[in-house]
């Protein structure tokens, strides 16, 4: 195999299981909102109001901002579902922070959760699975550098540095939190690697509208359009087997689907394919009706699929086509 598993599974519909990355992420804001509650607990009474509401929000808007664009893309296309998800947990973080420090900071805290996690999960919902796992690394590293937001907060503003050494606390510390972030990212591929490698050498996966079945000739993908969703938003076939793509419109209106990779049409083709070229798959349906393409994928990679009718893209009908 050579594409990178560490992204396959990043892009799921509503519903689907969470993976290792998106655990190790979640997993770690967790552990990061005790750390920071265990801090405000015990530096509130140093602390005023106005650094509780700095702390607050800006804990908050990170918390809200690194679930969101993991949640987005996680349930890309159930943009409700993501957006609703996402604030909770902003809203949760913020507010327990701020719950340290009074009234204020908690309102601070909720505004800050409910903004930062609206706006991640619309950026998660636009961005591909690649570009997300930069984006959720600096949101969380801006999360736990609310550490170094309290240890600024609570020095005196008319503090003198007495030595030169101050400067090693907060580079240990950078230190440690870029090796959390690798270690912990290495790990989940790692683990998603062994479990990807033995499900994609299945003949078969089920999926609850779409049928995907593979044979010694080719493979057959099945993908149904209804209610300008597609049934499926994942397919993974093999690097030069042939493959027959067949798009089912359930709706009243104008499907297609589209893929930019490297591929051989199929020597038989007939009236019913649209390649447009070598690098690009271009397969249409009209209502109520079913289309088929038979085609050879060249290169292998992780690219994308979706519907180029106009608002249909932006509505959900987007996936994932992988070629091991």
């Amino acid at each position: 195999m050579q594409y990178d598993y560490g992204l396959i599974n990043i892009c799921q519909k509503g519903g689907g299981l969470m993976g290792d990355y998106q655990l190790f992420v979640l997993g770690s804001l967790g552990l990061l909102t005790f750390i920071v509650v265990i801090l405000a607990v015990r530096l509130k009474k140093v602390l005023g109001t106005m650094q509780g509401m700095i702390i607050s929000m800006f804990y908050g808007m990170n918390v809200g901002l690194t679930a969101g664009v993991l949640l987005g893309v996680t349930y890309q296309g159930e943009l409700f579902l993501s957006t609703i998800l996402s604030m909770a947990i902003g809203v949760f973080a913020g507010s327990l922070c701020g719950l340290c420090f009074g009234v204020l900071s908690v309102l601070e805290g909720v505004m800050a959760g409910l903004m930062g996690g609206m706006m991640g999960a619309m950026v998660g919902e636009m961005i591909r699975a690649d570009q997300s796992i930069s984006l959720v690394q600096i949101f969380l590293f801006l999360s736990i550098s609310t550490i170094f937001i309290i240890a600024i907060v609570k020095t005196p503003r008319n503090a003198k540095v007495h030595k030169k050494k101050w400067l090693l606390k907060p580079l240990v510390i950078s230190t440690f939190i870029a090796f959390y972030l690798i270690g912990g990212n290495s790990i989940a591929e790692k683990n998603r690697i062994l479990g990807e490698s033995s499900s994609s050498n299945s003949h078969h996966s089920a999926t609850s509208n779409s049928t995907e079945k593979l044979n010694k000739e080719g493979q057959i993908i099945t993908i149904d359009a209804i209610d300008m969703k597609y049934s499926t938003n994942k397919i993974i076939v093999e690097k030069d087997r042939e493959v027959t793509l067949t798009l089912k419109n359930l709706d009243n209106i104008d499907h297609d689907i589209e893929i930019k990779v490297s591929s051989l049409p199929n020597s038989n083709e007939s009236h019913h394919n649209h390649q447009t070229g070598s690098n690009v798959i271009h397969l249409h349906a009209s209502p109520k009706s079913t289309e088929t393409l038979t085609f050879t994928p060249t290169e292998s990679g992780i690219y994308e699929f979706y519907c180029t009718i106009p608002g249909h893209k932006e509505f959900g009908m987007i996936g994932q086509f992988i070629v091991s």
